[in-house]
């Protein structure tokens, strides 16, 4: 698996860095990368005494320098994101910084550089680049006139600038010129040219003299700035411009067997996240209440794409109920204006969220209608605010009525896991996932309750979607209606059980069936899903749930892969372990299901 770095797209999917695992061991020579794989240069240096050290990101060595020996990594899930959770405008910042530090038995002359060059854009060289200096603050704006908005490549986005800077003062030196020039200067002397005058291919780069010091340290920033940075219906939307230890503490306590592995996919998983997110206002009115849209990456860069938001929702639940209305509203209004059933993307290609009205899309109006009103009383239930609800009631009764008429006997549709059963009707999670409780306590409506404890009483008392003729001589939930031999992993379960909705009875079957490894879907299934996975533990037996997750960790540590955390791998055969698709998505926000039930939302407790 590769690990987030501390870069531009903490918040936003245009730009992030990730650094695969098996290179991590090595820092001076590992070279991170852009969601896709791109390779990002970002060499990190230091001259200590005289002698110069490359300490990350030279993956060819340096003329003049030696490797520093990697000695210990650790991994924070933020660091310098996430403050305050309330704070939107922070949230949005497409900004971070970095810290290189430095300690010293006896003071010694210490010096750090730190550059980047083009491969932060998708401009191949061809970007402007210039210096500019502001108040206390220098920084390199690398920027394309000619760009075009709206646009990306490798799900990488092709417009705006990218700043890199440090704070001015007495020790600082900069210059843009090749990286050899650069390198040569810092090894010879500690200091650069402080020259602006660039080409589109040079490194631009800092030097912070420390001193001679016994400790020291150099801040260094980056960011992606698009002022134009979503477009919603046409409408230009811009940014609004001690939480790592919280994740690490309440994960751990989750279990005191595995609570330390499950912890690292904790922490892995919320800057992949947010990672996805456009945290925005309409670039017109900067006061509006913000909308955050999130992109689908890894697959086909649809943005605010229905099955997809449900699959991050447990993260919100955690750590701000506030973003499930703000990812709901801007489909709500749009769909508002175009009643029909709700329909998979809000937008084909992010960043341009302009609708989707040709039709064309998976379809799945029932998984996509009860997610939209298990979202809505999350964050109704955590927040206590209807407002949405009341906006919209006319359009979500609408849907909820669609659901009351087509959760028992759907026709042929897909669900969020369309690989496995590709357009049937009869699949058994479909009436478990119809979620008319939701739908009742959203609406303060109790037809659809009703509704939801008929549907209930056919699938489960009555068994049609159970491996025996009655309840007493069933074991588990089948895939299918009427296919006995197998066996389903009921993921839908987890809404009814942290949402306190009550459709299953309690006591009742396991919603994750017979788990082994003769487990049978029809199919011939040899891989896993690593998000739904860490969703359906928390409804399971705590063997099952001590199995997923150590598995899961174990996938997610064991050196095989190079991507940002997968979530589809081999779970048998002779390639166990390995990554088979979907990366750096941001539906390894699942992974909270466990902290969300065990903890509930976190509030200002951090």
């Amino acid at each position: 698996m590769s690990y987030a770095l501390a870069l531009a797209g903490l918040t936003s999917p245009s730009l992030a860095g990730t650094v695969p695992g098996q290179l991590v061991s090595d820092a001076a020579t590992a070279q991170p990368e852009c969601w896709s794989g791109q390779k990002l240069t970002w060499p990190i240096l230091s001259r200590i005494g005289g002698t110069t050290f490359t300490l990350f990101g030279a993956p060819d060595g340096v003329s003049g320098a030696i490797a520093a020996t990697t000695t210990g990594v650790n991994y924070t899930s933020t660091h310098t994101f996430y403050r305050d959770h309330h704070n939107y405008a922070e949230h949005s910042l497409p900004y971070s910084y970095f810290i290189v530090s430095a300690t010293a038995a006896e003071a010694t002359d210490i010096q750090i550089l730190s550059g980047i060059d083009y491969t932060w854009t998708t401009q191949d060289g061809d970007a402007g680049l210039n210096y500019t200096k502001s108040e206390t603050a220098g920084y390199f704006w690398f920027y394309n006139s000619d760009q075009t908005y709206y646009t990306e490549s490798s799900d990488t986005a092709t417009w705006g600038s990218i700043l890199y800077g440090a704070t001015t003062g007495d020790g600082l030196t900069y210059t843009c010129d090749t990286a050899a020039n650069v390198y040569s200067n810092f090894t010879s002397n500690g200091n650069l040219s402080s020259t602006g005058t660039c080409g589109g291919s040079d490194l631009a780069a800092f030097s912070q003299n420390l001193g001679t010091v016994t400790a020291g340290q150099g801040t260094f920033a980056v960011g992606f700035q698009r002022d134009l940075a979503i477009n919603y219906l046409g409408s230009a939307q811009t940014g609004v411009h001690p939480f790592d230890s919280a994740v690490r503490t309440k994960s751990e306590a989750v279990s005191s067997d595995w609570g330390s592995q499950y912890a690292d996919i904790v922490e892995a998983s919320v800057r992949q996240t947010f990672g996805a997110t456009e945290l925005t206002v309409p670039v017109d009115n900067t006061t509006a209440s913000p909308q955050v849209f999130l992109e689908e990456i890894s697959s086909d860069g649809n943005i605010q794409t229905i099955d997809v938001l449900f699959k991050t929702w447990p993260v919100y639940v955690s750590l701000n109920p506030g973003y499930l209305k703000m990812l709901l509203q801007p489909v709500l209004a749009y769909l508002d204006t175009e009643y029909g059933p709700m329909h998979g993307p809000f937008g084909i290609d992010c960043p341009s969220a302009i609708g989707h009205d040709d039709g064309v899309a998976e379809q799945m109006p029932l998984f996509e209608n009860s997610s939209v009103f298990i979202m809505l009383y999350a964050h109704q239930k955590y927040t206590g605010d209807t407002s949405c609800t009341a906006e919209y009631v006319s359009l979500l009764a609408g849907y909820a009525e669609y659901l009351n008429q087509n959760s028992l006997y759907p026709a042929s549709q897909f669900i969020s896991v369309d690989s496995i059963c590709p357009g049937r009707s009869d699949w058994s999670g479909n009436p478990v996932s119809h979620r008319l409780k939701a739908a009742s306590l959203v609406l303060g409506d109790s037809t659809y309750s009703d509704t939801a404890d008929t549907i209930t009483k056919t699938v489960y008392n009555d068994a049609i979607g159970l491996d025996g003729p009655t309840l007493a001589e069933s074991t588990h939930f089948t895939y299918y209606y009427g296919q006995d031999d197998t066996s389903n992993v009921l993921f839908p379960a987890y809404s009814d059980v942290l949402l306190e909705l009550g459709t299953m009875q309690e006591g009742g079957l396991p919603f994750a069936g017979p788990i082994t490894d003769t487990s049978y879907t029809g199919s011939s299934v040899d891989w896993g899903f690593a998000d739904w996975n860490l969703l359906v533990a928390a409804t399971v037996s705590a063997d099952v749930q001590a199995e997923i997750v150590n598995t899961t960790h174990t996938f997610a540590t064991n050196g095989l892969n190079s991507i940002p955390f997968g979530t589809k791998y081999y779970v048998e055969g002779h390639k166990v372990g390995a990554w088979v698709g979907n990366k750096a998505r941001s539906t390894v926000g699942l992974s909270f299901g466990l902290l969300a039930l065990d903890q509930g939302y976190w509030e200002d407790s951090y």
